[in-house]
């Protein structure tokens, strides 16, 4: 498969947002959706046109063909959910606001320069 494969944490209104856009770059491939209802995923995979959907986020973030993560939980979860893909190898692009304070995005930023990963 040619292009950039795209994952997608959270399928919320953001989210579809973040979807539309893919669909302006001519190598961005809408690939996976992950939420904690897989129902929801499926739902949003097939609205957005997205290959595959995952019950959950760690499934999401183990997918060996995605090429980076667009985190689109709630604010609160974005630590955790940036934590989850950065740990599994993945980039991550999170919407903002980034972290509910600096000790969230110290970690998350530390857990990158770890994994020598985009964040």
């Amino acid at each position: 498969m040619e292009g950039f494969r795209w994952g997608i944490l959270g399928p919320g209104n953001i989210a579809r947002s973040f979807s539309k856009g893919l669909s302006l770059l001519p190598d961005a491939v809408k690939f996976a959706v992950g939420s904690r209802s897989l129902e929801r995923a499926r739902e949003f995979a097939a609205e957005q046109g997205f290959e595959k959907f995952y019950g959950s986020y760690e499934e999401l973030a183990r997918d060996p063909e995605i090429d980076a993560i667009y985190v689109a939980t709630p604010h609160p979860m974005h630590e955790e959910a940036t934590l989850v893909c950065l740990t599994n190898g993945k980039p991550v692009v999170c919407e903002k606001p980034f972290a509910a304070n600096a000790k969230q995005a110290t970690r998350m930023v530390e857990c990158a320069r770890q994994n020598k990963l985009f964040l």
